[in-house]
């Protein structure tokens, strides 16, 4: 994989992981390829990421799924609300751990407040 394709995929998965739905042509005009480029690019990242296609001008585009976090795994937001919770009780415990790196493991699977609030 050349660096040039390696850059591409990183800009496209960059943009999608804010999980909302984007058009092609708006992904291509961001990372200034051609709507062809980022079709071929979402195709072959599908095979390792949760991306969901929709088709239609008007509801149509891509996202990386909601749930999807690092290293391809998925969480439920039950899961996510039981990682934070046993996140915290272990910062609240005062346990000779390193918290900045505490701190950013809470904040990475905190769910958003809009989901917290629909639960």
């Amino acid at each position: 994989m050349d660096l040039k394709y390696s850059s591409i995929t990183a800009d496209i998965i960059n943009i999608l992981s804010d999980c909302k739905l984007h058009k092609m042509q708006e992904i291509a005009d961001k990372v200034e390829v051609s709507e062809r480029t980022v079709r071929k690019h979402i195709q072959s990242l599908s095979y390792r990421y949760p991306i969901q296609t929709f088709c239609g001008n008007k509801n149509g585009g891509v996202k990386l799924d909601e749930n999807y976090l690092f290293q391809g795994k998925i969480r439920s937001n039950d899961e996510l609300q039981i990682i934070e919770q046993a996140l915290r009780l272990l910062q609240k415990s005062g346990a000779d751990v390193d918290q900045k790196l505490l701190e950013s493991l809470i904040s990475d699977y905190t769910l958003p407040k809009d989901k917290k609030e629909s639960l």
